[in-house]
């Protein structure tokens, strides 16, 4: 058996985590001849009667199949446990289980629920090398992934227009990846991607929280804009890690900015961005980090709640800006 008995694929990204399982399938195609023909399962809701049909009977032609589960940390204990024998027990040179994890990482590893660690699915595949990790994207990594993208779709591009886009496009896989498939389409001929970048990234989020920011300079103007991003932009009960991770990143940006160092913006933006960070000065925008980082650990702690510690991070950040320098 060419492939493995399964697989267990954990990415705190949906795009990456697809990206992976395609690479898998093509880097080891079916003992013989032709390709994994895919039948895709969601663990949001009980495993239908054609998924055990599929793992467990052997059609006429003996037809190489992929039975890939999305979102498997969402079936419940008993359901992975049941999932767990059925796979320890009846290996097949033409079945390739792909279980897909799609959960949290910290500090580069994955965030599993213990009664997932315990189960003999994940023992076995642990000790066997069965585990394929995908973490999510970071600014050490960004560029590359870029660069792969971009590769794919045809453009030619350079180490530093890597680091250019790195700083224009969200740090989003899916994002990232359609924003880059629409520059795809202002490539020269010979692929390569026009000098002014900026002018032809329509998505930066980025621009959103600074918005935020300069309009909480401006008592009048602060509600409008902040309805706005809540609308267009953050949303969901996820939203103060959102909005945290923004205010983060923004932050590094106008520190970047304030110490010379180079940073690829569009050009109206940097001039706006550059003026702010230098009314805030290093402390000022130390503080933002410190408001960010005490809404995160209300949350961590139990301190607050999500709804608490976003308003209160809002909250501080009005007063912020109010109070005298």
């Amino acid at each position: 058996m060419a492939h493995p008995l399964y697989t267990l694929c954990l990415s705190p990204d949906s795009y990456l985590m697809r990206l992976r399982v395609e690479a898998l399938l093509n880097a080891q195609p079916p003992t013989g001849s032709g390709v994994w023909e895919r039948f895709v399962f969601w663990g949001d809701e009980p495993l239908p009667s054609a998924f055990w049909e599929h793992l467990t009977l052997q059609g006429l032609f003996a037809t190489a199949k992929a039975l890939i589960i999305k979102n498997a940390q969402n079936i419940p204990a008993e359901g992975l446990r049941t999932l767990s024998s059925a796979l320890l027990r009846t290996p097949s040179a033409t079945v390739w289980p792909i279980l897909c994890f799609e959960i949290a990482f910290d500090h580069g590893k994955p965030k599993l629920a213990p009664h997932i660690q315990k189960l003999p699915l994940y023992v076995h595949g642990e000790k066997n090398k069965l585990l394929d990790t995908v973490p999510g994207l970071t600014p050490a990594n960004f560029p590359a992934f870029i660069s792969r993208e971009a590769e794919h779709l045809g453009i030619h591009i350079t180490p530093v227009q890597a680091g250019q886009l790195a700083s224009l496009l969200p740090m989003n896989a899916q994002e990232a990846g359609n924003e880059l498939a629409k520059l795809a389409l202002c490539t020269t001929e010979d692929g390569r991607l026009p000098p002014n970048l900026g002018d032809f990234v329509s998505h930066t989020p980025e621009l959103g929280i600074f918005e935020l920011l300069r309009a909480l300079q401006h008592k009048g103007s602060a509600l409008a804009v902040w309805r706005r991003i809540l609308e267009d932009q953050l949303g969901g009960e996820n939203m103060v890690f959102a909005f945290n991770s923004l205010v983060v990143r923004e932050a590094r940006i106008l520190w970047q900015l304030l110490a010379g160092e180079a940073v690829f913006l569009p050009p109206q933006a940097a001039n706006a961005k550059r003026t702010l960070a230098r009314s805030l000065g290093f402390s000022g925008i130390a503080r933002l980090w410190e408001l960010a980082l005490q809404a995160d650990k209300g949350i961590k702690t139990g301190e607050r709640s999500p709804d608490q510690a976003f308003e209160a991070i809002t909250a501080e950040l009005f007063l912020f800006f109010h109070a005298p320098r």
